[in-house]
């Protein structure tokens, strides 16, 4: 079983972000007198702030958005609940109409064929099945596992034995991609899953971890790994 992170795996979310945030600037601009690259940078800090607290569950979905537009505006005026929602949808229009795969993505599904396929994703469980939806992904994978289901997310162990459990297959016997590597990749070790850490930029290095920069390697690295747990046994005369 072969599982596969969304944010930044799949879908390209920061060119999505990148593109909602400068069009929100550009329409409150008059707010916001920074350049559109450093609202995107402000913009970025803050999702990911209040992100970690609702995947810690401190915040709700909804009000963790809503505390991401407040802090924004705090420098102009306190923003209701209703007036943080109200922007933010302003935002999320456009960035779901800006939500695309990654342009391996499809190439790597069709060339991993005989591999069960699932998702082990952190998000709200609406949103993330939405994009592989919009994607024309969801009919690919046979086990969808989202933390906003499950009350764990990644890189608590408990999420990647879940999707094992939903999948009936042995921890052993799976492997996990994405691009985090303390979320997706040594999350999914601590539960016995073998992690392969997607590094686009191939910026670092984590000594023992598999490491591709497309996802065009991927079913090279696990036949490499599968040739080096099963290896082939010669025949009687050759060599």
């Amino acid at each position: 079983m072969i599982f596969f992170d969304i944010d930044g795996t799949l879908m390209d979310n920061e060119a999505a972000e990148r593109a909602a945030a400068v069009e929100f600037h550009r329409f409150h601009r008059g707010v916001f007198p920074e350049s559109p690259e450093e609202f995107v940078d402000s913009w970025r800090a803050t999702a990911e702030k209040y992100v970690r607290r609702y995947l810690s569950g401190e915040l709700s979905f909804q009000g963790q958005r809503q505390e991401r537009l407040k802090e924004l505006f705090a420098h102009i005026r306190h923003l209701s609940d209703t007036e943080a929602d109200s922007l933010f949808e302003a935002y999320l229009d456009c960035y779901e109409k800006s939500w695309s795969l990654f342009s391996d993505v499809e190439s790597c599904l069709e060339r991993i064929t005989g591999f069960g396929l699932g998702i082990i994703s952190n998000g709200d469980s609406y949103q993330q099945r939405q994009k592989l939806t919009a994607l024309g992904l969801i009919d690919r994978f046979s086990v969808i596992t989202i933390s906003g289901e499950v009350g764990v997310s990644k890189p608590n162990p408990q999420i990647f034995l879940d999707a094992c459990r939903a999948a009936g297959a042995n921890p052993a016997d799976c492997w996990h991609i994405g691009d985090d590597l303390e979320t997706d990749v040594h999350g999914c070790i601590s539960a016995g899953i073998r992690g392969i850490w997607l590094n686009r930029r191939g910026m670092g290095s984590c000594e023992g971890v598999p490491m591709i920069r497309s996802l065009l390697e991927l079913k090279a690295v696990i036949g490499s790994y599968n040739q080096s747990e099963h290896p082939i046994a010669q025949t009687a005369g050759s060599g």
